[in-house]
């Protein structure tokens, strides 16, 4: 089963709140119900309260982004999320 977080994702000109799926060091999965609220390129991610993780972030679809961290997250933090 896969684990689904909450977030927040903020673009240069908007931000959206986000579903967090995939999470690992070097990237995750998000997922909104805004479409295209943010664009590609680079991002900040806030998982909860934790943040910001600078990322690339890449269209999957309209309400989909993959990200890549710019730098992996620290094993502390996947262990704090139970990934």
């Amino acid at each position: 089963m896969t684990t689904i977080l909450y977030g927040e994702c903020i673009g240069p000109r908007e931000s959206t709140m986000v579903r967090i799926s995939g999470l690992a060091d070097q990237g995750c999965d998000l997922e909104t119900d805004r479409v295209a609220a943010v664009a590609e390129g680079e991002v900040s991610l806030w998982i909860g309260a934790i943040g910001p993780f600078t990322a690339t972030a890449r269209r999957k679809d309209a309400s989909h982004l993959a990200l890549r961290f710019k730098e992996p997250l620290d094993e502390r933090i996947l262990e704090h999320f139970g990934q």
